[in-house]
């Protein structure tokens, strides 16, 4: 079974933060996913991964989308903007 984790991007910081979600299903990822922007001040984007495979990508609303990650098919993914 894979985990649920994000890769959080802060502004201006080269280094990325990495989350664990406590998740079982894509659903219930991206409510804790939302959960965490709420919660974690100042982030960029917030990239939701389900194992390999890329789930959300989540956007500060007062930063908007960072530039694309190269090299990842994008087809499946959810974008958002946090509330």
């Amino acid at each position: 079974m894979d985990s649920y984790y994000c890769i959080v991007n802060l502004p201006g910081v080269p280094v990325r933060d990495i989350c664990v979600l406590g998740a079982s299903h894509d659903s219930a990822a991206n409510q804790a996913l939302a959960e965490l922007a709420r919660t974690w001040v100042g982030f960029e984007t917030l990239y939701l991964y389900c194992g390999e495979r890329l789930v959300t990508v989540l956007s500060n609303p007062a930063l908007g989308f960072a530039p694309p990650i190269p090299d990842l098919d994008l087809a499946d993914v959810r974008f958002a903007t946090a509330a």
